[in-house]
């Protein structure tokens, strides 16, 4: 539907009904803010703050309002792995979190955030392929590192599947072979989580679901919770593919696709201006040669070993690569880049 007059119907649903009938009642402040704006538009309303006025208990990370400091010192973290001002160590000397996770919504249906949508929505707007979940909307999930995550992690990722907090002390420790933060550095942290919450302005309506929406609103706050509910993936899952290569009958490769894997997802990593590895990647049919006749060994180099596999941190070598997921990338996705791989390959450039 239009977002435009999606906007304009949300708006009207809740200057007319939602305010005049749900009791105000936001609780105290957080101890991790300080300040507030209070000049929103409908549209910009967090969808946290929705679910609360319709009575959802509040997450263990819930935070009332954005301290601005802090969400800034907890973006610097993110994107340089320190504070700029050079009051604290790196949290790792590996990696930063943008190595692995966008800070942006990564498909147009917050509900659909399979491969295929994800790759459409990278295209069109030139966003990284990247292993792991996107940090848009990080603050509306309500569990962490599930699935096959345990055979990579083990029982580290029993208390990060249920609190945000465990979840990034995973990701600093286990992921990016770092530190411990402390809970200054977390508390900025959640709050540009915070700043990147999704708002009612991200998530896809039918028109039929907003009429009803409007009624819950009024008469049924659980239903209505449902179906805001029902918009977004709420769960970071995991399942782990296998190092051999799909045979799916009748396939044909898709080269918009895996032209976009392995510039926006390969590259991003292995590209020598990047500098997060040593095992350098280009377009050059060098590059692409010697995937190519490493393709069927199984090992490090094969295409579809690392991609399901990765590596992993072991004593002289904590740096690693992550894997990508069957929920990050499908087998046809896998078969799109072997396919590309070997098409390049056989050029003469």
């Amino acid at each position: 539907m239009n977002k435009f007059l999606f906007h304009c119907l949300f708006v009207s649903c809740l200057s007319l009904t939602f305010y005049a009938c749900v009791k105000k009642d936001l609780g105290a402040v957080s101890s991790y803010q300080s300040s507030v704006n209070e000049s929103k538009n409908h549209g910009d309303i967090s969808v946290s703050e929705i679910l609360i006025e319709l009575g959802e208990p509040k997450p263990l990370h819930y935070i009332a309002r954005i301290d601005a400091d802090s969400a800034r010192l907890g973006e610097e973290l993110i994107r340089f792995g320190k504070f700029s001002d050079g009051s604290n160590k790196r949290i790792s000397k590996y990696f930063v979190c943008t190595d692995c996770h966008n800070q942006v919504m990564q498909s147009a249906d917050p509900a659909d955030e399979s491969p295929q949508a994800v790759i459409e929505y990278g295209i069109q707007n030139k966003i990284p392929f990247l292993p792991a979940s996107s940090f848009y909307g990080m603050y509306n999930k309500e569990s962490w590192y599930n699935g096959d995550y345990q055979k990579k992690y083990g029982e580290l990722v029993i208390p990060a599947r249920d609190t945000l907090y465990q979840a990034i002390q995973l990701c600093a420790t286990a992921c990016s072979q770092g530190r411990l933060l402390d809970s200054v550095e977390v508390r900025c942290i959640l709050h540009y989580f915070k700043e990147l919450e999704y708002k009612i302005a991200d998530l896809v309506f039918k028109p039929t679901e907003i009429d009803l929406l409007k009624k819950a609103i009024l008469h049924d706050h659980v239903l209505a919770r449902e179906i805001i509910h029902s918009k977004y993936i709420e769960t970071n899952d995991a399942t782990f593919g296998t190092s051999e290569i799909p045979v799916i009958d009748g396939y044909q490769a898709n080269m918009k696709n895996a032209e976009y894997i392995y510039e926006y997802g390969c590259l991003h990593c292995h590209s020598p201006e990047r500098g997060i590895t040593n095992f350098d990647l280009d377009t050059s049919a060098l590059s692409f040669r010697f995937l190519d006749r490493k393709m069927y060994q199984y090992n490090s180099f094969s295409i579809s070993h690392i991609t399901r596999y990765g590596t992993y941190a072991m004593s002289g070598r904590k740096q690693y690569m992550p894997q990508y997921t069957l929920e990050k990338m499908s087998n046809e996705h896998l078969l799109d880049l072997i396919a590309y791989i070997q098409k390049k390959a056989e050029s003469k450039n």
